[in-house]
């Protein structure tokens, strides 16, 4: 992957201080699994970590983070403002497989804006975010292979229930995941601080 894709910039510093975008993706990866893995779903919000911001390597977006950090170079060409990264892995994912795609790409194309319905509207929703042309973006890991299998039996009776729960829980996961590797990046003083440190039973007595 070329190292003029980054996932974070960091203000009044050049780019080759920024965040690499694999970087940031294997990170999250690394972290949503641990989260996962207690319930046996850690294959799953791996898969889900190195789709989240995929849409970031683009040049558009790369232009963006430029601009953002006031810097003019052969990227200005492409900025057309803020740009939907998180459409492109969600895609990806149902391009994959329609099956255990679909599930992913709800926790993909929400991690920022929250889960979505299947189809709220004409201009919101998964299947006009799976639907959206998205353009110039460089797949990091295009031969990611998808879960066959969910890490539960789906019961006739509630399998519905069963499915959206375990959607929110692997958005949880990715979204836990992405906002800790991003503060670790950019404010790694106020990450230090975090831990786990206070048990259930102490936040009890709180």
């Amino acid at each position: 992957m070329p190292k003029k894709f980054y996932a974070h910039s960091l203000n009044g510093q050049s780019p080759e201080k920024w965040q690499l975008l694999e970087d940031h993706l294997v990170n999250v990866a690394n972290k949503a699994k641990e989260f996962a893995d207690v319930f046996g779903s850690g294959d799953w919000a791996n898969c889900a970590g190195l789709l989240h911001d995929a849409g970031k390597g683009s040049n558009a977006f790369q232009a963006y983070l430029r601009h953002a950090n006031n810097i003019v170079d052969k990227f200005a060409k492409y900025y057309r403002g803020r740009t939907d990264h998180s459409s492109f892995g969600a895609q990806h994912s149902y391009t994959i497989s329609k099956q255990a795609g679909k599930l992913l790409a709800y926790v993909l194309a929400g991690h920022h804006s929250g889960l979505m319905d299947w189809q709220q509207n004409a201009t919101h929703g998964l299947k006009y975010r799976l639907g959206k042309e998205i353009k110039d973006v460089v797949s990091v890991f295009k031969d990611i292979t998808l879960p066959k299998n969910l890490p539960f039996k789906l019961s006739p009776k509630r399998s519905g229930f069963q499915l959206q729960f375990f959607i929110r829980m692997v958005f949880s996961c990715l979204v836990d995941a992405d906002f800790l590797d991003t503060e670790k990046f950019i404010n790694s003083e106020q990450y230090k601080v975090r831990g786990d440190t206070i048990k259930i039973n102490q936040l009890n007595n709180i």
